[in-house]
């Protein structure tokens, strides 16, 4: 069914599984997109600093690392760190949304739609270039999603995103043994209109 439909007429789980739908075929491109803006920034803060510029690199998000559901403790303790970077997508509440109260035949709802981005850095890396990853893979699933069409008009009718939170960074090693690697989520929290329709 196209996207369209879904979002004109759909429910949680349907309009879940779209967001992620669109974050799997496109999350790379904005990544790539983000990394590319801002390599003259990163070049003039090495200046700034300094230090030697070194460029910012990342991992694609491959189609296995997104998850629908609860976070952060589930995630934490089932996703192994070596899945990183990862992605989380959660219904923080959903609420009735008045509209014209002439078209009784269509509900309207706003949904809090909450996607985590979680990022890892390497040991000798640190916490600044974690924070800059998770918050890069932040922006980029605000590009994907207000680049589709059918996304954009559910996005639309509130200001969005509506609030960004960051973890403090923590450390872990890897597969248990050797030095801690850096890891970090950014959650950001987006108010989105879904419509169903009374039978």
């Amino acid at each position: 069914m196209p996207l369209s439909i879904w979002l004109n007429s759909t429910g949680t789980e349907e309009l879940l599984d779209a967001v992620e739908e669109v974050l799997i075929e496109n999350i790379n491109d904005a990544l790539a997109q983000v990394y590319e803006r801002n390599v003259e920034r990163d070049q003039a803060r090495a200046m700034r600093r300094g230090v030697e510029y070194v460029a910012l690199t990342y991992d694609e998000v491959p189609p296995d690392h997104f998850h629908t559901g609860n976070f952060p403790s589930l995630v934490l303790e089932e996703i192994p760190r070596d899945a990183y970077p990862y992605i989380v997508l959660t219904i923080e509440e959903y609420a009735p949304s008045a509209e014209d109260l002439l078209m009784d035949q269509i509900n309207v709802f706003r949904e809090n739609l909450v996607v985590h981005c979680l990022a890892k850095a390497d040991p000798d890396e640190g916490s600044e270039i974690v924070f800059r990853r998770a918050i890069r893979m932040g922006e980029a699933v605000y590009l994907t999603l207000a680049s589709e069409p059918s996304l954009r008009s559910a996005l639309a009718a509130f200001s969005n995103p509506q609030r960004g939170q960051h973890s403090i960074p923590w450390t872990a090693p890897h597969k248990g043994r050797g030095e801690d690697y850096w890891y970090q989520a950014v959650g950001t929290t987006y108010a989105l209109r879904n419509r169903t329709i009374s039978q």
